[in-house]
């Protein structure tokens, strides 16, 4: 998907992980620009998801902890290729 900024129309390129609710600017008119509400909860979700399988990994056992890391990490990848594919951005 091809963002375009909303203060001039020109292409951005703009990658959202690991800036969620994070200002950057235009580089083309200099204009405040900010992911848009989708990408920022698919991030907070995927992080969360990411916490979620590092904690059953680390500290869990026997076998459900596994299935649990091992979903939470499907959840991961899931949201964090949905914040990416489904990117947007706003005035910021």
């Amino acid at each position: 998907m091809k963002l375009l900024c909303p203060h001039c129309g020109q292409p951005v390129k703009a990658n959202p992980i690991g800036r969620w609710y994070a200002r950057f600017l235009c580089p083309h008119c200099k204009g405040k620009l900010q992911f848009d509400s989708r990408t920022n909860a698919t991030g907070i979700a995927g992080s969360a998801a990411f916490f979620v399988m590092a904690y059953a990994i680390v500290m869990g056992r026997g076998e459900t902890a596994w299935y649990v890391a091992a979903a939470a990490g499907v959840v991961w990848i899931a949201t964090l290729a949905a914040s990416y594919f489904l990117r947007g951005i706003v005035k910021g």
